[in-house]
């Protein structure tokens, strides 16, 4: 039986459509045998995008520091649109497209040059040392500033607006 296959939302397949935007250079071992950038390399560009923007909300130290709290990835799904040549250097552009009580999801697009060439959800649990937990205000307010399509044109990871 074939599947239908969902098709995405407009606002996705832009990059201004992100609120944070990371630049990430294919490297050489990034590289298929048929000089495209291999499923692995995709999958740590976009977690690459999602931790650069953890750290941009909750500070540099969020990774390297005990803090009282962690996020733990519990599902990530992606979709492959195109090839992803190489040499090149792509975008991932992320933004948090869903809030939960006690969850969050990432959606996140590669860009090689303008074009979309694919697409990641991620979801993230809120985590204390007694479980998962409500997220709570003053938290909420520093990830809400980040949501899915953005408002405003997106930073990239230096802080700068991100150029088009």
């Amino acid at each position: 039986m074939a599947q239908v296959r969902e098709v995405p939302d407009p606002a996705r397949l832009r990059l201004d459509s992100y609120p944070f935007v990371r630049e990430v250079p294919a490297r050489f071992g990034d590289m298929d045998i048929q000089r495209h950038v291999n499923n692995v390399a995709i999958a740590s560009f976009y977690e690459d995008g999602r931790a650069n923007l953890n750290m941009r909300m909750f500070g540099e130290g969020l990774f390297s520091q005990v803090r009282e709290f962690r996020f733990v990835v519990l599902e990530t799904r992606t979709r492959y649109l195109r090839e992803a040549p190489f040499p090149a250097t792509y975008r991932v552009g992320v933004g948090i497209t869903r809030f939960g009580r006690s969850s969050f999801e990432y959606g996140l697009g590669l860009f090689h040059d303008a074009e979309c060439v694919g697409l990641c959800e991620s979801v993230l649990v809120h985590m204390t040392s007694s479980g998962p937990t409500a997220v709570p205000p003053e938290r909420r307010a520093l990830m809400e500033k980040y949501a899915f399509p953005a408002a405003v044109r997106p930073e990239s990871e230096s802080g700068q607006l991100a150029d088009r």
